[in-house]
């Protein structure tokens, strides 16, 4: 039933967007039809501009996720299991988290340079600190009484860590990295935008500069769609390995 749901949902957003794009802003230098958009990422896609501009952009992305994820859990079980390091770390962490990464990013720029390294950097601090949190508040808030069992069975702190702190957290984890998604895909955007050739943000920043609606459009789908993709995976890896969430 909630598939049909989304459908309907779908369905209502295209005619939606259509009918505004043929009756109420029919200006091509301001919107553009999904007709319009489709062709223009059919184009851009022949000709191999599409397919360049999503692999650098790809390859910053993952590159710059996957070193959050370890990273982030690895700090956020040390902010857990020592009061002394989280008092110490906190104060910096809830400054860098809060830090609108546009006033960072040239930052980036000028020291790594216009490269891939500025880029991964960038997408690195805006997906780490979401996951790091997450990750110690899901391992701060174990019941004591779990960690309580599983001593009085023998377990030492490294299984005790790896068989109740870190299951119980799942959740939080996955929650932390869906919300690095959004931050990571934003951060993209935003070092192509300061300093970049290619990739999707450098293809929609010019193509708004030269009011190319179809292309910025098609710039913005695919940062949505790769959004709600990864999104979707989480929440299915969230279903195989924390099962009693559901």
């Amino acid at each position: 039933m909630r598939n049909w749901r989304a459908l309907v949902s779908i369905a209502v957003a295209v005619a939606l967007w259509q009918f505004i794009a043929t009756y109420v802003v029919t200006s091509h230098l301001v919107f553009a039809s999904l007709t319009a958009i489709a062709a223009q990422a059919w184009t851009l896609a022949l000709n191999g501009k599409l397919w360049t501009n999503v692999r650098i952009s790809g390859t910053e992305f993952v590159l710059g996720y996957a070193a959050a994820v370890v990273l982030g859990m690895v700090l956020g079980i040390a902010l857990a299991l020592s009061r002394g390091f989280r008092q110490f770390a906190e104060p910096w962490i809830n400054a860098l988290y809060a830090t609108p990464m546009i006033a960072l990013a040239p930052i980036f720029i000028v020291t790594l340079g216009i490269g891939i390294y500025s880029k991964i950097a960038i997408v690195f601090i805006e997906a780490f600190f979401p996951i790091a949190v997450t990750t110690s508040v899901g391992i701060r808030s174990t019941e004591k009484v779990l960690i309580e069992a599983a001593e009085s069975f023998g377990a030492n702190r490294l299984q005790v860590i790896r068989t109740v702190l870190l299951p119980h957290s799942y959740s939080f984890i996955i929650a932390g990295m869906r919300i690095a998604v959004a931050r990571g895909l934003a951060g993209v955007l935003i070092s192509e935008i300061f300093g970049s050739v290619a990739g999707v943000g450098n293809m929609i920043w010019f193509s708004a500069e030269s009011y190319d609606m179809p292309t910025l459009f098609t710039g913005v789908f695919i940062l949505a769609g790769t959004s709600i993709t990864l999104m979707a995976l989480l929440a299915r890896m969230e279903k195989k390995v924390a099962p009693w969430r559901s």
